[in-house]
């Protein structure tokens, strides 16, 4: 059975010390066995754009060092750890790593940083529905024991919310990944088939919705599609009317039914009342609206709207 741990830390502005002991906990209860033989990990963040972690947009990089520390406490002081981002159409990790405070954490932590857009790549075709798609994947995501999928508790433009499943597809090995935007859902849900997340550890310290909003929620779990679908509750939509949740169980992805949701010290109904949700119908429209003004705007100075905007 699927498993989604909630959790909150004491306080939300929270000690390094108190993190430590709510994402020790999360693992303990997800009952997980570290000791199957596991040498290599790699763990992926959300890193958007070149936000800091305090806009609620990217993981923190103090929830990625607790998890290598705790990590290494119960598997075992030599595993090779990896911090894996690709860029993205606006991003370029080479920068977002220095920005955003990893490639100092990684190097107080010792372990590797990786562009996932560099080294050896992959060609991998995945069939979802009727469609086939060319995903681009680094083979440090094949080869990985185990992989740590940590992303962040926030409202999306284009799919209407994101969590585990569309931070993966960030992990594609192409900057331009706009490409995929007309097939965005059978791309989501194409890449969760060629990488299994072993372990989501959900950064919910500061979650995103109509503003930024300190909710000190730490939600962990062992199936991806499990997580999406609690995750997209919380932020007050109904999973089964997400297309890319939809088109994920029926390609079986993970586990949409049986899910065992544990509250350790607060209720799903309670982070669900904190998260700062909006209108869906109003905010569809204030997106065709901005959108609309957009490409008045590129016609009139003759710039270039980005085609992630357009899609």
């Amino acid at each position: 059975m699927a498993k989604v741990i909630l959790t909150q830390l004491k306080t939300k502005n929270s000690t390094q010390e108190d993190l430590k002991k709510t994402i020790k906990k999360a693992l303990e209860q997800l009952d997980f066995d570290f000791k199957k033989g596991i040498n290599s990990i790699v763990i992926k963040p959300n890193l958007c754009y070149y936000w800091d972690y305090s806009t609620g947009e990217t993981t923190d990089p103090r929830v990625v060092a607790t998890i290598i520390d705790e990590l290494r406490n119960m598997i075992g002081k030599n595993v090779a750890i990896s911090v894996a981002e690709a860029d993205a159409s606006a991003m370029k990790t080479k920068y977002s790593f220095d920005v955003l405070g990893y490639r100092e954490m990684c190097k107080e932590k010792e372990v590797n940083l990786v562009n996932l857009c560099e080294g050896e790549i992959i060609n991998k075709t995945a069939k979802v529905g009727d469609k086939e798609l060319n995903l681009p994947v680094n083979t440090i995501l094949l080869k990985a024991d185990l992989v740590v999928n940590v992303p962040k508790l926030k409202t999306h433009n284009v799919m209407g919310f994101t969590c585990a499943m569309k931070n993966m597809f960030g992990a594609i090995a192409k900057p331009y990944k706009y490409s995929y935007h007309k097939v965005l859902a059978h791309a989501i849900v194409g890449i969760n088939k060629e990488i299994k997340s072993d372990i989501v550890i959900v950064d919910g310290i500061v979650a995103k919705g109509r503003y930024p909003k300190k909710l000190g929620v730490i939600m962990t779990a062992n199936d991806v599609l499990a997580n999406d679908f609690v995750a997209a509750r919380i932020m007050s939509f109904n999973p089964q009317r997400v297309k890319y949740l939809k088109l994920a169980a029926r390609e079986h992805v993970g586990e949409a039914n049986k899910i065992d949701i544990i509250e350790d010290n607060v209720k799903m109904s309670e982070v669900k009342a904190a998260f700062p949700c909006y209108s869906h119908f109003r905010h569809r429209l204030s997106w065709r609206l901005q959108l609309k003004l957009l490409r008045l705007y590129g016609r009139i100075v003759k710039d270039v709207i980005p085609p992630v905007l357009e899609d």
